[in-house]
């Protein structure tokens, strides 16, 4: 089967969150699944949430703390993955 390499979106933004990792985030955005899925996710959360934060009524709105929580927990899991993975952090 081929490896499919996530949007150049959700890895720009990926390595602009987590400078210093970029051959790891690189090497598991290649070859494990589940981390391609948690920056997809990511970037549609992250484009979800600037619709939101655009609207006029955007402080009313119960889902911009809502996404912003996703978007917390996502960069959790991509700082265990990284940490779990990482072989020269910097």
């Amino acid at each position: 089967m081929a490896k499919v390499s996530p949007s150049s979106r959700a890895l720009q933004l990926v390595l602009k969150s987590f400078p210093g990792h970029h051959q790891t985030i690189l090497a598991l955005s290649l070859k494990d699944r589940r981390f391609r899925s948690i920056l997809e996710d990511l970037v549609l959360a992250y484009e979800a949430l600037q619709r939101f934060e655009a609207r006029p009524d955007a402080d009313r709105l119960p889902e911009i703390p809502e996404y912003r929580t996703i978007i917390n927990e996502l960069n959790a899991d991509i700082r265990e993955y990284l940490s779990a993975n990482d072989t020269h952090s910097g």
